[in-house]
C-alpha cells in the first residue's frame, strides 16, 4: 500500500501549493479518513461495501464531478487504461476541467438562490450568476468567495457580487437568515419576531446581526443626469408653488398655470423615464449610514422599542473594523474566519454530503449547540483538512473522491432523518434535474465539453452595454436629459388615449374569451409601444451616445431608425447596428464599450478551426467525406440548441426539461426536486429531446453506427447509456424482444432512458 500511495507522488501534486507550499497527496489524505471510518464501522460492527468496479467508478466520477455521464469514447479510454492510478489520476482531470465549474454552478445556483432574471434584475443577475462561474472555475478558496458576497458593493459589471445582495432587495433583514442559514447552518429566522422557541438565538442578537447589512442600500441606479434632472422637475414645481403664494393675484394665476401643466407634462415625462429605466435595467449596492432600530412591539427587558441596535456578532470572536475597513468588511472576516465555530463545518458538511449523499450532520443548515456528527471524529477531522487546505474546495473534494469509502458500491437503503449512517459508501441517489440534462446533451453532443464562446459573449456583452448606456446616460447634463424626456414625453401624450382603448378592448375581449381578437389587440399595444420607445431612443438615448462616443475620441455617426451609419463612416471609430425596432440606439458600437467585431478572416479562421475539431470527430466516427456537410450543420445545430444546464438561464424557463425534471425555481434555498413525475413521463414521450437523442449525428447514434453488427451495436448502446456492457441476461430479454417486434435500436434506447439505472447515480 505504501508502495502505491508513493507512485501517486509524481501525478497528484496537484494542488501543491495550497498548505504552506508542502506538496499535497489526495490519496495519502483520503487513507487518513478511510482509518477513521474504518475505525468506526469496527466499533459499530459494520463493513464497508465492496468496492465499485470501474464502470460503476467511472460513470459515478462524471456525474459527481461534472454532473454527466461519460461518452462512450471516454468511458472507453477509461476502461482501457491499465494503470493502477487511473481513478486518481481522472478524478484531478475532471476537477480541473470547465466541466466542473459549470456542475459546481449548478449546485451553488440552487444554494445561493442565483436568478439570470428576477428580483435582482437581469443586469446583476446576469453578472451575478458570471461571477459565480468565473470564481467556480478559477477555484476561489470558499473563504474568499463568501468574503466577497458578503461585503459586496458597487455597480453589477464591475461586481457580479452585488447580485447577492441585489437577490434580497429591499428586504435586508430576509437577507441576514439567509445568510446564516448558508454560511453558518443557523436558521435565524425565527427570532425576528421573538426569541427563537428551539434554539438559544434571541430577538435581540438576530438585530443586532442584521445591523451589520441593514445600511446596503440596493436600489436602481440613478446617475448624476438622472438625479440633476429629477432636482429640474422638482425646482419647476417648487418655484411654480411659490409664484400661487404670491400676493399679486396675476403672479398666482401664472404660478396656478405653470403648476397645472407642469404637473400634467411630468405625468408624461415620468412615465417617459420610467420606460427608460426599465430599458436600461441596471443597479447597484452602496453602504450608507443607516440605522436599524427594534420593532414597535419589542417585549424584553433588554432594551426598549424602536432602540437603535448596534453591531453585534451572534457567535464566537467580535468583527472589529481595522484601519482602512468599513464595518461591513469586518463582519465579512469574521463570517468566514476558521475561528467562526460555525462557518468551516457547514461547507465541510456541504461537499461531503454532495459525494456521499447525506452530510456529517443532517440537516445541515439547522447545525444547534447540541448536534453531534455521525462519525464525530471524521466531522473534526474534516474542518481541520478544510482550514490547512485553506478553503480549496476541489483539492478538499480530490481528498473525499480519492477514498476508498467512496469508491465503494451505493448503500441502497434509503437514509431516514434523525438516524445515523456511517459511510460504508455513497447513498444510492437519483441524478438532479441538471445531472439528467447534461447527460441527455451528452448523448447528444459529441463533445459536451467544448466551451460555450457564444453564451458567454452574449453575457459579457450585456454587461459591457450596460456600463455603455450608464456612462452615456451621465454623459448629459441633467438640463440635456430633462428636455429629452419632454420631448419624448409629447409622443407619449399623444397616443395615451389610444393606450388606454386599447387596454379597454383586450380586458373586453377576455372576458368574451375572444382569444384571436385579445391577440390582435395585444400586436396593437405592443406596436404603439414600441413607437413611444422610439422616441427615448431619438430624443435621449442617441444624443447620449454620441455625446459618449464623442468624449472616447469616436467619430460621431448619425442615427436614423432602420438606417446604421456608412461602413466608410464608422470605420475605426464608432459602429452601428441597424437600427430598425425600439432600443436600438443602445446598440451603437462604442470603443471600449462593445466587443470588437472579428473580421472576416477572424470569422473564416475560427470556423476553419472548429471544423477541424469536427472532422477528427467524423473520422472517429467513421463519417464519409461527402457527409461532412451535414455533419457540420447538425454540430452547428448541437451547439447552439443544446447546451448544458449552466450555460441556459438561471433557472431555465418554465416547460423547459430542466424545469420538468425538478429544477430549483431558485426562489427559496435548496429548492430543487428529485421525486419522478408523470409530467417528466410525458417529456420524455412527446417532446423532442429523444428525436434529437435519436437523430443520425447524436453521439449515442454515432457509437451505434460504428459498430458493425447487431450484436456490437446493442453493447454500443449499452455502453453510450449505461456506461457498461450488457449482461448476457439483458442481451437474451433483447433477443426475445426482438423477435416479438421490438426490433428496432429505437425502442431499446427508450427502454434504457427510463430505467432506474440511468436515472440514479451509482
Amino acid at each position: 500500500m505504501k508502495h502505491a500511495i508513493a507512485s501517486l507522488g509524481l501525478v497528484l501534486t496537484v494542488f501543491a501549493s495550497v498548505t504552506s507550499g508542502a506538496t499535497f497527496n489526495p490519496v495519502a489524505e483520503a487513507r487518513e479518513i478511510d482509518a477513521i471510518l474504518e475505525k468506526d464501522w469496527k466499533v459499530n460492527g459494520l463493513k464497508q461495501n465492496a468496492s465499485a468496479d470501474d464502470n460503476t467508478m467511472v460513470r459515478r466520477l462524471y456525474l459527481d464531478i461534472v454532473g454527466r455521464i461519460p461518452t462512450a469514447r471516454e468511458a472507453e479510454a477509461f476502461l482501457s487504461d491499465g494503470s493502477p492510478d487511473k481513478k486518481a489520476k481522472l478524478i484531478e482531470r475532471l476537477l480541473r476541467s470547465e466541466g466542473q465549474a459549470l456542475h459546481a454552478f449548478n449546485y451553488w445556483a440552487d444554494v445561493l438562490r442565483a436568478q439570470t432574471n428576477g428580483q435582482a434584475r437581469i443586469i446583476a443577475g446576469t453578472a451575478y450568476t458570471e461571477y459565480l462561474k468565473d470564481s467556480l472555475r478559477e477555484n476561489k478558496p470558499y473563504d474568499q468567495l463568501v468574503r466577497e458576497l458578503v461585503s459586496a458593493q458597487g455597480q453589477a459589471w464591475d461586481n457580479g457580487a452585488i447580485g447577492y445582495y441585489m437577490r434580497d432587495r429591499g428586504m435586508p433583514l430576509d437577507n441576514l437568515a439567509n445568510t446564516a442559514r448558508v454560511f453558518l447552518g443557523t436558521r435565524i429566522e425565527c427570532a425576528q419576531c421573538h426569541d427563537h422557541p428551539f434554539d438559544k438565538w434571541t430577538q435581540m442578537q438576530f438585530f443586532q446581526m442584521g445591523a451589520f447589512t441593514y445600511g446596503l442600500d440596493t436600489n436602481d441606479y440613478y446617475g448624476a443626469s438622472m438625479n440633476d434632472m429629477r432636482e429640474i422637475v422638482r425646482d419647476r414645481e417648487s418655484d411654480a408653488r411659490a409664484m400661487m403664494k404670491s400676493k399679486d393675484k396675476k403672479e398666482q394665476a401664472k404660478g396656478k398655470e405653470l403648476y397645472e401643466k407642469y404637473r400634467k407634462e411630468g405625468q408624461y415625462v415620468t412615465r417617459a423615464m420610467a420606460d427608460l429605466r426599465n430599458q436600461i435595467q441596471y443597479t447597484q449596492v452602496t453602504l450608507k449610514d443607516k440605522d436599524l432600530r427594534l420593532p414597535h412591539d419589542y417585549q424584553y427587558d433588554d432594551a426598549k422599542p424602536k432602540s437603535v441596535v448596534a453591531p453585534a456578532t451572534m457567535m464566537g470572536h467580535k468583527a472589529e473594523p481595522r484601519p482602512g475597513e468599513t464595518q461591513l468588511d469586518a463582519y465579512a472576516r469574521w463570517m468566514t474566519s476558521p475561528e467562526n465555530p460555525r462557518f468551516t463545518k457547514v461547507v465541510a458538511n456541504r461537499l461531503w454530503k454532495r459525494a456521499f449523499g447525506v452530510a456529517l450532520i443532517e440537516p445541515l443548515d439547522e447545525l444547534l449547540d447540541s448536534s453531534v456528527a455521525m462519525v464525530p471524529e471524521l466531522m473534526t477531522h474534516l474542518e481541520k483538512l478544510m482550514v490547512e487546505l485553506n478553503y480549496d474546495m476541489r483539492a478538499f473534494q480530490s481528498v473525499i473522491y480519492n477514498t476508498k469509502a467512496y469508491q465503494s458500491e451505493v448503500t441502497r437503503e434509503e437514509y431516514a432523518l434523525g438516524t445515523v449512517y456511517h459511510f460504508t459508501g455513497p447513498l444510492l441517489r437519483r441524478m438532479t434535474a441538471e445531472q439528467m440534462w447534461d447527460s441527455f446533451v451528452t448523448l447528444i453532443n459529441p463533445d459536451p465539453e467544448m466551451e460555450n464562446a457564444v453564451a458567454r459573449e452574449k453575457a459579457e456583452q450585456r454587461l459591457l452595454s450596460a456600463k455603455k448606456m450608464r456612462d452615456a446616460l451621465d454623459s448629459l447634463t441633467g438640463e440635456q436629459l430633462f428636455e429629452g424626456a419632454r420631448e419624448a414625453a409629447k409622443a407619449y401624450k399623444a397616443r395615451a388615449e389610444r393606450t388606454v382603448e386599447l387596454q379597454s378592448q383586450i380586458a373586453q375581449a377576455r372576458a368574451a374569451e375572444d382569444k384571436d381578437k385579445a391577440k390582435e389587440l395585444g400586436r396593437k399595444l405592443n406596436d404603439l409601444q414600441k413607437e413611444m420607445r422610439k422616441e427615448l431612443d431619438k430624443h435621449i438615448v442617441a444624443p447620449a451616445m454620441q455625446t459618449l462616443a464623442a468624449k472616447v475620441g469616436a467619430k460621431p455617426v448619425s442615427y436614423t431608425p432602420g438606417k446604421g451609419g456608412s461602413a466608410d463612416e464608422a470605420e475605426g471609430s464608432m459602429m452601428m447596428a441597424s437600427m430598425t425596432s425600439s432600443g436600438d440606439a443602445a446598440k451603437m458600437k462604442i470603443p471600449g464599450y462593445d466587443k470588437p467585431e472579428l473580421t472576416k478572416e477572424e470569422r473564416a479562421a475560427a470556423e476553419k478551426a472548429l471544423q477541424a475539431e469536427w472532422t477528427k470527430e467524423a473520422q472517429y466516427y467513421g463519417i464519409p467525406e461527402k457527409e461532412l456537410k451535414y455533419y457540420f450543420q447538425a454540430r452547428s445545430s448541437q451547439i447552439k440548441n443544446w447546451l448544458r444546464a449552466a450555460e441556459i438561464d438561471s433557472p431555465a424557463p418554465r416547460g423547459h426539461y430542466l424545469r420538468e425534471f425538478g429544477q430549483s425555481d431558485r426562489e427559496t434555498i435548496e429548492n430543487a426536486n428529485n421525486e419522478a413525475s408523470v409530467p417528466q413521463a410525458l417529456a420524455m414521450m412527446n417532446g423532442q429531446l429523444l428525436p434529437q437523442i435519436l437523430n443520425k449525428y447524436s453521439q449515442l447514434m454515432l457509437n451505434v453506427a460504428k459498430a458493425k453488427y447487431p450484436d456490437d451495436q446493442v453493447e454500443a448502446t449499452y455502453m453510450s447509456v449505461l456506461t457498461r456492457k450488457p449482461t448476457q441476461h439483458e442481451r437474451d430479454v433483447w433477443a426475445a424482444a426482438s423477435e416479438s417486434g421490438l426490433n428496432e435500436m429505437d425502442d431499446l434506447i427508450y427502454a434504457l432512458l427510463n430505467t432506474q439505472q440511468f436515472i440514479f447515480v451509482q
